[in-house]
């Protein structure tokens, strides 16, 4: 007999994805789903960043500039940390750590690798490393959260079982997704990427160059993927039963507790300007 689920209701049907994960393949090159999210999301955060970029010094072209090299440092961090986490699936042929299109990635190398790239390359450029970094972080959020629509639909990520009524599950022949209802985890990551970009765009309409945004997004994540994690099965674990990407979400929310501490010291210690005083005419009664 089939489980009731706490609120006294049978289960309702889950939401079926049948689509082919690849999109078209030309001999062993493979366009996939996620692969056109991924070119998506990339194009909208240089669009984003682009239009934040003309409220700086930040000219067009450097905007372009820095976001290459952060897509490209972001590439390269990304399939690092799941060459890392995977390292049984390379060790009989390492060449196969250079196929990136057949997929593995680690979408924490986007902020982190994306990130550090980007400041090296305002450092090099001789411009505001604050300020690149503040209006690279909308665009990277909200890219990445593009980029998810692509793993709903290929469904590389598997989850916890679950009989809430937008479980998904994969229908079609070629689908790497689970074929039993399972948590959108994904899909939850999206939805909270699009919410920290609606916060980042608040937040550059008044603080550019100060890093707030910045932190703002990466710690907004680092705290979203700590607890969404735990739906996720796609991972090994590691420190105290964590996987990697909550591992590297605690660092990253120790590292915004030391920023945030470090202001409120230069704050607490700066003395405050004493008031001006105010020139005033005498009159006479």
């Amino acid at each position: 007999m089939a489980s009731t689920p706490f609120w006294g209701f049978q289960p309702m049907p889950a939401i079926a994805i049948p689509w082919d994960p690849d999109l078209f393949q030309i001999g062993a090159f493979r366009f996939t789903w996620h692969s056109l999210f991924s070119v998506l999301g990339i194009l909208a955060g240089m669009w984003i960043s682009r239009r934040l970029g003309r409220r700086t010094t930040i000219s067009d072209d450097q905007v372009i500039t820095l976001a290459l090299w952060a897509v490209g440092g972001g590439i390269v961090a990304a399939r690092f940390l799941f060459v890392i986490d995977n390292l049984d699936l390379f060790s009989s042929d390492w060449s196969r750590v250079f196929a990136v299109n057949d997929g593995g990635i680690t979408v924490w190398g986007a902020p982190l690798g994306g990130g550090l790239a980007l400041a090296l390359a305002a450092w090099w450029m001789k411009l505001d490393v604050r300020s690149g970094l503040d209006i690279g972080a909308p665009g990277l959020i909200l890219g990445m959260g593009i980029g998810r629509i692509g793993d709903l639909i290929n469904g590389e990520h598997h989850a916890l079982a679950t009989e809430l009524p937008w479980a998904v599950y994969y229908t079609h022949a070629n689908a790497i997704g689970q074929t039993t209802p399972v948590h959108p985890a994904t899909t939850y990551e999206m939805l909270g990427d699009f919410a920290i970009f609606g916060i980042a765009m608040w937040l550059a309409s008044r603080y550019i160059g100060r890093l707030y945004i910045f932190w703002t997004v990466l710690a907004g994540y680092g705290a979203m993927r700590l607890g969404l994690q735990f739906l996720r099965i796609d991972q090994p674990e590691h420190l105290w039963g964590l996987q990697q990407s909550q591992i590297i979400g605690v660092l990253v929310l120790l590292a915004f507790a030391a920023w945030v501490v470090d202001k409120l010291r230069i704050r607490m210690t700066t003395p405050a300007e004493p008031p001006q005083r105010v020139a005033t005419k005498r009159t006479g009664r």
